[in-house]
């Protein structure tokens, strides 16, 4: 496929969500997605239009047929990738990204800008590794995550993945506080 050409597989579909235990029961419940596992509480820095704020927000994380999928309750207004969802919609959930994990993430943002788009933002969940939101008008609000490829994050990946296809419906909920 030409995308795969260009950034390699899908590895995460990302929504914006208002309520994280609302939203992962929707999915269980009526996709039968599931197990879900994340955090509640995490902060990390966010970099937008140059400015760094401290996010708050909590994540859940199920995999479906080897695709990641993650849902981000933000919990404060900081400025970030993810604030315009809390400002200008009143949807329960919306899809913001599809993301790809790249072995060269500035590469990755030259590549992507060549092809029309601009940084729209940075995640940076620890000092040394950051998340690059990359969009473009005709994508009108949907963003492409650029990941740096982690070998620890892709073999949690893995074993994520395999144990949400043999998910029997029980436990469908493994989050931890921070």
């Amino acid at each position: 496929m030409f995308a795969d050409n260009v950034l390699g597989p899908v590895k995460q579909w990302g929504f914006l969500v208002r309520d994280l235990d609302e939203a992962m029961a929707s999915w269980v419940e009526q996709l039968g997605i599931g197990p879900w596992w994340g955090y509640r509480g995490v902060q990390v820095k966010a970099r937008v239009d140059g400015a760094e704020s401290d996010v708050v927000m909590s994540v859940g994380l199920a995999y479906h047929q080897g695709v990641q999928i993650e849902l981000i309750h933000q919990t404060n207004d900081a400025p970030s990738p993810y604030s315009y969802f809390y400002k200008d919609s009143d949807d329960a959930q919306v899809l913001q990204q599809v993301a790809y994990m790249v072995p060269d993430v500035e590469a990755a943002v030259r590549e992507c800008q060549g092809r029309g788009m601009t940084e729209t933002g940075r995640i940076i969940p620890a000092p040394g590794t950051e998340y690059v939101y990359m969009s473009s008008d005709a994508m009108r609000g949907l963003a492409i995550e650029l990941m740096p490829h982690d070998q620890g994050f892709l073999d949690e990946y893995a074993r994520c993945a395999a144990e949400a296809a043999e998910w029997d419906g029980s436990d469908p909920y493994r989050l931890f506080s921070f």
